[in-house]
């Protein structure tokens, strides 16, 4: 199996696919992430309407934006991945002016908000 490239993006380059952080994964990345010397691994990204845009890793993304990262450590998602339900999320966030990494401020959540305003959210998309 190929590997999926990696590459760099800048910051304000990529795309997120979600509204809402959960706080509870928030605090534990802060945990562990480097503020002073950032080291993680790639972040997922797929291009979807000629941007690219985080699959996963939002979390991670934030709290490297937070350190004052200028650009993000990518690899391209090569997952099956149902990006009719992906696409949803980004009409989502563009509706709501989340269009940037930088934008998820402001949105960070408890893990109880998070799974009532965004996993029931997606799930109920990718029923329909």
């Amino acid at each position: 199996m190929p590997d999926r490239s990696r590459f760099e993006l800048p910051l304000s380059a990529v795309r997120p696919s979600q509204l809402y952080l959960d706080g509870r994964k928030l605090a534990l990345a802060t945990r562990w992430f480097d503020f002073d010397d950032p080291n993680y691994d790639p972040l997922p990204v797929r291009e979807i309407e000629g941007r690219w845009t985080l699959t996963d890793g939002h979390t991670r993304a934030f709290v490297a934006h937070l350190a004052g990262a200028d650009s993000l450590r990518v690899v391209e998602d090569a997952d099956d991945l149902p990006m009719d339900v992906y696409r949803q999320c980004v009409e989502w966030c563009e509706a709501e002016e989340v269009t940037e990494i930088a934008d998820l401020a402001g949105r960070v959540v408890s893990a109880e908000a998070f799974e009532e305003r965004w996993v029931a959210r997606c799930r109920a998309a990718a029923d329909e």
